[in-house]
């Protein structure tokens, strides 16, 4: 059962998910990027491929949301989301908005051409002791949860892993967002737009870890968690 710590935990991360700046795009774990181009994605590994995409889906949903809400307007306080050490403001939000939204289909179009495994199905998880550690709500769930059902859905490339939790005789759902690209996945924490975890989908099971990246850009006030339980967390998911 879900403990009422990990619901304030849950709520902490959630907060902190908007203070984060949002994630850009291509060559995810190299720290200097370049712009992606149709051979530089087609030639990817399938795992950089999947991230990527999701992160240009992320971001471009993202500062839609900010502009819809009225962020980047009105009077008062200049309002300024970092990307990437690059400052978007009202002024140059549309452009950033075109370059996720072309990166987006960049991605698209290169995943179609090089395909993707189908998963949607009922799974049960497993996760190693330091996944509790991973500051991954989704992870430590499943580490303390390891008997409970995980729903995989799926439309395409973009997929959603739903886990179901009991909390005070109800039930709590959890989605994560994730994407397919051949037989790599990636899914993002769903309380830190840069938190990613990569996926391994071989038959019926898929192993996933945690992208070391994320250390890079996590704040020391927001109680990172260390490199060594994130290379120790292992999620599995297999197919029921």
């Amino acid at each position: 059962m879900i403990s009422t710590h990990d619901l304030k935990q849950t709520h902490i991360y959630l907060a902190l998910a908007f203070s984060v700046a949002l994630v850009a795009t291509a060559c995810s774990t190299e720290v200097a990027r370049q712009e992606p181009t149709p051979t530089t994605v087609l030639e990817a590994p399938a795992a950089d491929l999947a991230q990527d995409y999701l992160a240009a889906k992320t971001s471009s949903a993202g500062l839609e949301r900010l502009v819809k809400t009225g962020a980047f307007g009105g009077s008062g306080a200049r309002f300024i989301v970092k990307i990437q050490g690059e400052e978007v403001d009202k002024d140059n939000v549309d452009e950033y908005v075109a370059k996720y939204q072309e990166q987006l289909s960049l991605h698209e179009e290169a995943i179609r051409q090089r395909g993707f495994k189908t998963i949607a199905g009922q799974y049960t998880g497993k996760a190693t002791e330091s996944c509790a550690r991973s500051n991954a709500m989704w992870a430590a769930l499943i580490q303390s949860q390891r008997h409970r059902a995980i729903e995989i859905t799926q439309e395409d490339m973009d997929a959603q892993v739903n886990i179901t939790v009991e909390h005070k005789g109800q039930e709590v759902n959890v989605k994560n967002r994730a994407a397919v690209a051949e037989s790599a996945m990636a899914l993002v924490e769903a309380s830190n737009s840069d938190y990613y975890f990569r996926g391994e989908i071989k038959d019926n099971i898929i192993v996933f870890k945690p992208d070391l990246s994320v250390l890079r850009t996590w704040p020391k006030w927001a109680n990172p968690p260390s490199q060594s339980d994130l290379e120790q967390c292992v999620v599995t998911l297999e197919r029921i």
